[in-house]
């Protein structure tokens, strides 16, 4: 059996799935992306090791498509704002709640608990999507509430997962007797992929959170205001782990790769 799985991660399954000239090609863009003042031909070829034969006829069609520019007196092809270009037609806020709607709907099926899905709005966290409990009665966030950072499981769980800039600016603003508390909330959280605690704003409530990557790094975090049902309902366990997995499915439809990434552990545990 390990032989099999290793044969499966093997050369040979590389070289399956591989498509050349696309390789080729992202080798040429992803190259030009570190060198903003462009480089020859001759450079692009020394810099990716490979032949004038496996690189011309690649560059030479990127700046027909124009993907790339050659400056007519240096001879230099650099990146045009092509790729920028495509990148903003759909709006990644807009993408956020189109991926994340179906994956908060099977939550709340299987767990007869309301969740929602909240991001950064400067000092406060906007609620972009919400699914409420499938029960006639529950606990739910509505779509387009804002709350302050310092009020939500959400607000933590995002900057816990945020660059050490960003927590910075973050505790910057606190009260110094405070900002100790936070920091050890924040590593906490970071260690264990999670928060589980009780709500500051509504009695009875246990906020169950999660945070949600996408290729750049964390965007935002799904919670769920955990209430007890009576009845047949998930408890807080069961409704934390399935909105960690459901979390890690998010992120990796919004191009996270989880195993390229420091929090694994934490994230899977």
């Amino acid at each position: 059996m390990a032989k099999q799985e290793s044969d499966k991660k093997g050369p040979g399954k590389k070289e399956k799935s591989s498509v050349p000239a696309v390789e080729k090609a992202l080798d040429v863009l992803e190259l030009l992306a570190e060198t903003p003042d462009g480089l020859t031909m001759n450079e692009i070829v020394d810099s990716l090791g490979r032949t004038m034969g496996e690189i011309y006829r690649v560059v030479v069609y990127l700046n027909e498509r124009d993907y790339l520019h050659q400056d007519s007196g240096t001879g230099r092809y650099a990146l045009t704002l092509r790729m920028f270009e495509l990148s903003h037609r759909h709006d990644p806020t807009e993408r956020l709640i189109q991926a994340s709607l179906p994956i908060l709907e099977r939550i709340a099926a299987r767990t007869n608990q309301s969740c929602h899905l909240g991001v950064l709005n400067r000092k406060n966290v906007l609620v972009i999507s919400s699914v409420h409990s499938p029960l006639p009665a529950g606990y739910a966030v509505r779509t387009g509430a804002l709350f302050p950072v310092d009020q939500t499981s959400s607000g933590h769980v995002i900057l816990a997962f945020s660059s050490n800039e960003v927590q910075k600016r973050y505790l910057s603003r606190l009260p110094s007797a405070e900002k100790k508390d936070v920091q050890e909330r924040f590593e906490r959280i970071k260690l264990t992929g999670f928060e589980d605690t009780p709500s500051k704003m509504i009695q009875g409530v246990r906020n169950l959170c999660v945070p949600v990557f996408d290729a750049r790094g964390v965007v935002g975090a799904i919670t769920s205001g955990f209430i007890g049902q009576i009845g047949d309902s998930s408890s807080a366990e069961e409704t934390l782990q399935t909105l960690r997995v459901s979390a890690v499915e998010l992120s990796q439809s919004l191009g996270f790769r989880l195993d390229e990434s420091p929090f694994e552990a934490p994230l899977t545990q």
